[in-house]
């Protein structure tokens, strides 16, 4: 009976022991880290911020959990909860990246779509400034008008212009909103311009 006793304690000993003994999960850890730097690099916090601010508070718990459990005595450290947070953090990281990639693509195709609508606008309203040129009959303010005009084309001619050197230090975001910007006004103008012909009877 005591024999039983005595081999049940060891047992018992050997088993708390063997919690005690656990060490962080350094190359889960390790992983994790090279996860979200992989994730970083491929621009996740500009194009997959939501992805990329989820893997960040992941990436958080899990290394909370390992510190709390580094605090513990050590017979009582247990690192299986943090494994699993670990894991999470990592499979996170590895969608932010994913998901930066695929928005960094989305935002460029969106950056240059916007870019040729611009310099469609531009070209329509080039075509109806020479149009307008054309007509024969100009009442007298028409001509300083027409000077006006054209001085604000050129000015938002070299706007356009100047899109493709944003698009190419890949500031898509801004090329869009340039873009968009720019379309708006030259739609203005080639409205402007259409509305003098007419008013002229051109």
């Amino acid at each position: 009976m005591r024999k039983n006793v005595v081999v049940g304690l060891l047992v018992l000993v050997v088993a708390i022991l063997a919690v005690g003994c656990a060490k962080p999960p350094q190359q889960e850890l390790d992983a994790m880290k090279a996860a979200l730097a992989a994730a970083e690099q491929a621009e996740a916090p500009k194009y997959a911020a939501a992805e990329w601010d989820k893997a960040q508070q992941a990436v958080n718990a899990a290394n909370a959990e390992v510190e709390a459990q580094n605090a513990k005595f050590a017979l009582f450290r247990s690192y299986t909860k943090a494994k699993q947070l670990i894991a999470d953090a990592t499979a996170a990281a590895n969608a932010a990246k994913e998901a930066g990639i695929a928005g960094k693509e989305k935002a460029k195709n969106e950056a240059r779509a916007a870019i040729d609508a611009a310099k469609a606008s531009l070209t329509a309203a080039q075509q109806a400034l020479a149009d307008l040129e054309k007509c024969r009959r100009k009442p007298k303010d028409l001509k300083k008008d027409l000077e006006l005009q054209k001085g604000n084309l050129d000015g938002l001619a070299n706007q356009v212009n100047q899109l493709e050197d944003t698009f190419n230090r890949e500031d898509f975001f801004g090329a869009k909103a340039q873009a968009e910007s720019l379309k708006g006004q030259l739609d203005n103008l080639a409205t402007e311009l259409a509305n003098a012909k007419t008013k002229i009877k051109c």
